[in-house]
């Protein structure tokens, strides 16, 4: 599995259908995390079934860097970024591959 991580329209999308064009993709993580915390998922509970959605071949998850920049005032968005922080650090350690987009240029950092 490849992690490609970076801020909002920041080229991700582009970057990995240039880099991983055989891949299958699991777009917008952090957009998934808030609608199953809306639904009371625990964080456990998603990073199980995302995990459980891409075993098999080839994935590239791409996410949106939440956390870097102002603290939400309301809790359910901090809860949010929160809870998609901690998911994204456990996917990194899984990950064959994380990639930061800033600008369209993507960094391998693991």
């Amino acid at each position: 599995m490849v992690l490609i991580i970076g801020g909002s329209y920041q080229g991700k999308t582009a970057y990995a259908r240039d880099n991983f064009p055989e891949a299958k993709y699991f777009n917008q993580l952090h957009l998934f995390v808030k609608k199953r915390l809306s639904e009371l998922k625990k964080s456990y509970e998603i990073l199980d079934e995302i995990k459980e959605a891409t075993k098999e071949g080839t994935w590239v998850i791409i996410a949106d860097e939440i956390g870097n920049g102002v603290v939400p005032v309301d809790s359910d968005d901090r809860l949010w970024r929160e809870a998609t922080g901690r998911i994204l650090v456990e996917l990194a350690k899984d990950a064959d591959e994380v990639h930061r987009v800033v600008s369209g240029l993507g960094q391998r950092i693991k």
